[in-house]
């Protein structure tokens, strides 16, 4: 019994169904080719969002750290450590490090919690009791091609710029 007379097969065969062995090949390569592409893209898209989390996390200390200094009522102090094993920490005491663990520290963050960031700069910011800070630049944070600086207004607020690069959500300096 024929199936159809344009098929040219044998009586009582199906046409045979699915992707030959080459046809699978070529769309293999096709898809690494894409992926290929797609890979420093998608890597430096990961690299701006460790830089602008990293950002966001010191100013959310330093946010902190005012809040804190006026609810107690005493001065508080974000030291910071730039360099290769930078580090950052709020503190209840001034010239306490942020390198090592301290009963001084009410917080500290270290360098391998943000990996491929750099802390390239940073300035030790107190804090008085009436929210106010001594300083107007906390810190330069980078990746890659990318920088963030963490500015402190003159109440004591702390804002995110970029110096160098464009972030989405995050203004130019």
């Amino acid at each position: 019994m024929a199936l159809s007379p344009s098929l040219d097969l044998p009586a009582g065969t199906l046409p045979r169904r699915g992707f030959t062995l080459i046809e699978l090949l070529v769309v293999i390569a096709v898809l690494a080719v894409l992926g290929t592409l797609a890979l420093p893209s998608m890597a430096r898209q990961l690299e701006r969002h460790r830089l602008q989390a990293a950002a966001q996390e010191l100013a959310a200390d330093l946010a902190e750290a005012r809040f804190e200094a006026a609810r107690r009522g005493v001065p508080l102090q974000l030291e910071a450590s730039p360099g290769a094993g930078w580090c950052w920490a709020v503190t209840t005491t001034a010239g306490c490090a942020c390198g090592t663990a301290q009963a001084c520290q009410l917080k500290s963050v270290h360098a391998d919690e943000h990996r491929g960031v750099q802390l390239v700069a940073a300035r030790s910011v107190r804090f008085d009791t009436d929210g106010r800070a001594d300083t107007g630049i906390g810190a330069v944070l980078e990746a890659g091609a990318n920088q963030l600086r963490v500015d402190i207004g003159t109440l004591g607020r702390a804002r995110v710029c970029s110096v160098r690069g464009a972030l989405p959500g995050t203004p130019a300096c």
